[in-house]
């Protein structure tokens, strides 16, 4: 359709109607330069968009194109350098309002990249408008350097928007939870008690240790880290040794674990050659009330309680025994479940031959 001298006139005259700053216009780009984009808007000067201006998203150059359309904020109008300044990413900030007050009204999941550090938390924005997430709202753990977040997305909720102080604020707080416990949730569906996992050692307390079994954690009790007797975790384990263990078992979320290998007790296998019956030598290593402890070998002890001592009444073992000194017994009683063993010297004595008896009396044999 041609147009009329009218409507050219019209044309004209809305050339040089007045603009002023923040105005939103209507900016067709004409030319794409280094320093910017040269956009008409229907005024009697082009209008130039810094390339700082064009967008708070990243964006590649090449993209925008000759006859590309968008509204554009009015920053500056010089009429004596015949030129102005606009912004699209200002008008973006402008009819991002409504969105963001649907998205704080809808509680709605965002994902935003965090631009900067700053006292007291983190900088990001969404849809053009500076947003603040606080310390406290980050993550529901312990954040020892928030520099680690910068330049990393992460998914937030809007906590708090004022439109007119362009106030906005985020947190990652409640999400943060909702992933961990959704993620312990499913892995604790998918450990079986009895099966074997690695894991990560991340806390040592003086009855255990705890384990890190990929976002769900477990207890290994100091009696189910080792075959030893310790005093503290810290005397075999530390954290951040990379484990395996066995799943004991599983009670209302909590987690019971074991570390030490169950088909290398050293305490069976000390005792394989053992039996009821046997007469062994033993080392008289710990006196109690009720008798006294003898060390069969390494790792293995027996009681020999007090009316196993002597053939004669005695009210403690010290009156019959002393520390260190070897003695023997016979093997009266083997526990291998509990790992008790009970011995008897008066046993031991009454199966000796004459020979033996009077050697042990300190008799000579004729």
């Amino acid at each position: 359709m041609e147009l009329t001298m009218a409507d050219l006139m019209a044309e004209v005259d809305k050339s040089m109607s007045k603009i002023y700053k923040k105005d939103i216009k209507t900016a067709k780009v004409i030319a794409v330069e280094e320093n910017g984009i040269v956009a008409h808007i229907g005024y009697h000067l082009d209008a130039i968009i810094p390339w700082n201006e064009y967008s708070y998203e990243d964006f590649d150059r090449e993209d925008v194109k000759i006859g590309d359309e968008f509204p554009v904020s009015v920053m500056k109008v010089d009429e004596p350098e015949a030129r102005v300044i606009v912004s699209k990413k200002r008008a973006e900030t402008e009819k991002a309002i409504e969105a963001i007050e649907k998205m704080y009204k809808d509680e709605e999941k965002l994902s935003v990249k965090i631009a900067n550090v700053t006292r007291g938390g983190l900088i990001t924005n969404i849809k053009g408008m500076r947003a603040f997430i606080p310390n406290s709202q980050i993550t529901d753990t312990y954040v020892e350097d928030l520099k680690n977040y910068v330049g990393k997305t992460m998914e937030v909720k809007i906590i708090q928007f004022e439109p007119k102080n362009k106030r906005l604020v985020l947190s990652g707080k409640d999400i943060a939870k909702e992933t961990r416990l959704k993620k312990r949730n499913d892995r604790l569906n998918e450990i079986k008690v009895g099966e074997k996992y690695k894991g990560k050692i991340v806390k040592l307390m003086p009855y255990g240790v705890f384990v890190d079994l990929d976002g769900v954690e477990g207890l290994v009790h100091n009696s189910d880290l080792t075959w030893e007797r310790i005093k503290h975790p810290q005397e075999v384990v530390k954290e951040g040794d990379i484990v395996e263990v066995t799943v004991l078992s599983i009670n209302e979320n909590k987690i019971a674990l074991r570390i030490k290998d169950i088909s290398n007790d050293p305490w069976q296998v000390a005792t394989t050659n053992l039996e009821e019956g046997d007469i062994v030598k033993a080392k008289i290593v710990k006196f109690m009330s009720f008798g006294a402890f003898a060390k069969i070998n390494d790792g293995v002890e027996g009681l020999i309680h007090i009316s196993q001592i002597s053939p004669t009444r005695i009210t403690k073992p010290e009156e019959a025994l002393q520390i260190d000194q070897m003695v023997e017994a016979k093997i009266s009683k083997i526990d291998r479940k509990d790992k008790k063993i009970g011995l008897s010297i008066i046993d031991a004595i009454g199966a000796m031959t004459e020979d033996m008896k009077q050697y042990v009396n300190g008799n000579d044999i004729k």
